[in-house]
């Protein structure tokens, strides 16, 4: 198997496909009967659950720490989330998915911590379940016409926080293999979190940076409320 090279023509093309079936998807999608839509909402809802199930199969088979098993990576959490409200679940669920998965997924995808490229399994498990996040996301906004407000903003803010002193604390009981939300280390490989401090002082700029991050999120519909 070929070594995972950041940015190199196998990780841009995987970008550009990725990005690409979600975008047709959600196109296709929009322009269905309401039965159509329904059915593709369910179906993806579905699939999103059902890959977080697999990841326990996943982790042992691509030979990871057994700690991997346990969904509780945030995008894991946004995986969880989104296919659960795709399948009827209440809102709060699309809200914290929609800023646990929208640019935490999104930088997932254009920085992964993978050892290996295409076409090794777990190469193509990782856009393949980080693409389905973007998708059950982006189907529900652009698809379903559901959006966040401000103060749901600040509701996943608070939930963050209160997750964030729950998962450190698993990570210390889970041992050194445990490396959730990264906040006992940072990721190996190429990604934002090479410019700050080591750790565990690292922890200090990801909650502020993790914030910004849903605030961006947010933007957008923040200036749409303003212009109007």
């Amino acid at each position: 198997m070929q070594p995972f090279i950041l940015f190199d023509q196998t990780h841009i093309i995987t970008l550009v496909v990725t990005y690409g079936v979600i975008v047709l998807a959600i196109l296709w999608i929009r322009s269905q009967s309401e039965q159509i839509v329904t059915q593709a909402k369910i179906s993806v809802g579905v699939l999103l659950l059902t890959h977080a199930v697999m990841q326990i199969f996943n982790a042992f088979s691509y030979q990871l720490a057994w700690q991997e098993a346990i969904p509780l990576h945030m995008c894991d959490f946004s995986k969880i989330a989104i296919g659960l409200y795709l399948l009827g679940y209440g809102e709060r669920f699309f809200h914290c998915a929609f800023f646990w998965g929208t640019i935490p997924a999104s930088m997932a995808l254009i920085t992964p911590g993978l050892v290996f490229a295409y076409p090794h399994p777990e190469y193509v498990n990782f856009y393949y379940g980080h693409g389905l996040i973007l998708l059950g996301v982006g189907i529900t906004v652009f698809c379903l016409n559901k959006r966040p407000y401000f103060k749901d903003f600040l509701y996943v803010v608070r939930i963050t926080l209160l997750l964030t002193l729950i998962v450190y604390i698993l990570n210390l009981i889970l041992g050194p293999d445990a490396n959730f939300w990264y906040l006992k280390d940072k990721p190996e490989g190429d990604t934002i979190m090479n410019i700050f401090p080591d750790a565990p002082l690292h922890i200090f700029a990801l909650i502020p940076a993790a914030i910004f991050a849903f605030f961006l999120t947010y933007l957008p519909f923040l200036i749409k409320d303003k212009s109007t």
